[in-house]
């Protein structure tokens, strides 16, 4: 991976599939999960921009075998001062990590794109993720392809909607990736598909057309 945040590559000129270029992403981070065997604090992180009832950005870190899950509407940034809403929801399951496509129905229905990936560093005491959910803090660093440094998900006296699911806040913490209030956006910047390149648009369009369908289930997570 890139020491900076990477720039969301077009498709266009590439004559790759989607799945194609999916699968490479994914023996890439394969790789760097056999390299990374040994640390036990390294584990998978998944963020989903998913255009459902309205557009959020969904924020997933694998552990004990699930994907802990938060529903960020504004979606991350760099800049130490915003302080971004957190929706904790339900956990996840790991097998849908890397789905890239459109849900037809139900919950969480729209069009879902895999936005960024990579390994996170828990920052908590001993690295113990269960005390960071109980006690309301998790301080972690990212080793993503956008998103890197340390970050922080703090639990406040708020719940958001009909579930009453608690709401937490994930701010950047002050590093060398930190960027001022007036820098641009990583949403802006790197707005595509980390695994494929595509828009939310072209998503959706491959995916009535009956392409682009494969799930690509890796098993990328700490055991």
């Amino acid at each position: 991976m890139t020491d900076q945040p990477a720039k969301s590559k077009s498709m266009s000129g590439n004559s790759s599939s989607p799945v194609d270029l999916f699968s490479n992403k994914l023996r890439r981070a394969e790789g760097i999960r056999t390299q990374n065997l040994a640390a036990a604090r390294h584990r998978l992180f998944v963020i989903k921009k998913h255009d459902a009832t309205r557009l959020h950005y969904d924020f997933r870190l694998a552990h004990n075998g699930v994907l802990l899950s938060w529903a960020v509407p504004a979606g991350p940034s760099y800049y130490p001062g915003d302080q971004r809403d957190a929706i904790h929801v339900a956990d996840h399951s790991r097998e849908n990590a890397f789905f890239e496509g459109v849900i037809a129905e139900g919950y969480g229905a729209g069009t879902v794109m895999v936005w960024d990936w990579g390994t996170y560093e828990v920052l908590n005491g001993n690295g113990d993720v269960d005390a960071g959910l109980r006690n309301g803090r998790l301080k972690f660093r990212l080793h993503g392809e956008k998103l890197r440094g340390i970050w922080v998900l703090t639990r406040v006296e708020r719940f958001a909607g009909n579930r009453r699911n608690p709401v937490w806040v994930l701010t950047k913490e002050r590093d060398l990736f930190a960027r001022s209030e007036t820098a641009s956006s990583i949403l802006e910047e790197a707005p595509n598909s980390i695994g494929t390149g595509r828009t939310l648009k072209e998503i959706d369009e491959e995916w009535h057309r009956g392409k682009g369908k494969s799930k690509l289930q890796r098993e990328l997570f700490d055991e």
